[in-house]
């Protein structure tokens, strides 16, 4: 497999697959890694009043009902991508109503195989993190729990690295070939035999092709980015949030869309060139 050919294919389906990008947009922010901090915990009502609870408990189910529908949309998006590459490199063209439909049908196999995906890196994570853990407590200098960590990333980057690669292929599996998710999971562990060289040029092209799109999007939204703070001057608060939501916010969420419909291409592109070989 040729890294440049898949970067250049993947783009290629990225740009022109224009009713992807509904899709690319839930994969993209999803892949993006949320996180952060909380900002600490929220400020005291002025004068020493009492939080309305009423009020609070409405605001948490607003955010876990935004939460679980990106959840929804997020695993429903991978399985329509996957359709929608496979259907783009043959000529072919899905709908949006179509990419529901396919990302709908294969959801809870593909729900599945994040799920355990999950639970077996966090397993891992806390299974390789243990001994330097157990050590602090009765190991006083920081060098000697250092060291003992060492061991711990020498295994832990290059198997945490293999079960991305796994995930990814399993979905592919389950999606393209109609599989149930412990059935894909298998498969896809037969594939990767042999092919781990295979699935790290594949996340070296997902990086290549992620830096080229965010460099070429750089020369739209930094001046988008400067106009907006330049707006405040002008206008005030009201003037940068207006142009910001009519100007910067489409053009990351075109930006975080063709990003998510690259990646995922990256993968399927990765599996459907192994099999047709």
């Amino acid at each position: 497999m040729n890294v440049l050919d898949t970067v250049t294919e993947g783009l290629r389906i990225a740009r022109s697959s224009k009713s992807l990008w509904l899709f690319g947009l839930f994969v993209g922010l999803g892949s993006s890694g949320g996180g952060g901090g909380q900002g600490g915990p929220p400020s005291p009502p002025p004068d020493g009043a009492p939080a309305d609870g009423s009020v609070m408990l409405l605001i948490a189910l607003v955010v876990a009902a935004v939460a679980i529908a990106a959840l929804i949309m997020r695993v429903l998006s991978e399985g329509a991508l996957i359709e929608g590459v496979k259907r783009a490199r043959r000529g072919e063209r899905l709908s949006v109503g179509e990419g529901f439909r396919e990302g709908w049908a294969h959801f809870g196999t593909v729900l599945l195989i994040d799920v355990v995906y999950l639970a077996t890196t966090v397993g891992s994570v806390v299974l390789l993190a243990a001994p330097c853990l157990v050590a602090a407590q009765f190991i006083d200098t920081l060098p000697a729990v250092l060291i003992l960590g060492v061991p711990a990333v020498v295994i832990g980057v290059p198997w945490l690295v293999t079960l991305y690669i796994w995930q990814a292929f399993a979905t592919r599996i389950a999606v393209l070939e109609d599989r149930r998710a412990i059935d894909a999971i298998r498969k896809a562990r037969l594939f990767l035999h042999g092919r781990l060289l295979h699935g790290l040029k594949l996340i070296v092209a997902m990086l290549l092709g992620t830096l080229l799109v965010m460099l070429v999007s750089a020369i739209v939204l930094v001046p988008l980015g400067l106009l907006v703070a330049g707006s405040f001057a002008l206008g005030g608060a009201p003037l940068a949030v207006a142009l910001g939501l009519l100007l910067l916010v489409p053009a990351v969420a075109v930006l975080a869309a063709i990003v998510g419909t690259y990646q995922s291409s990256v993968w399927t592109i990765g599996y459907l060139t192994e099999v047709e070989a």
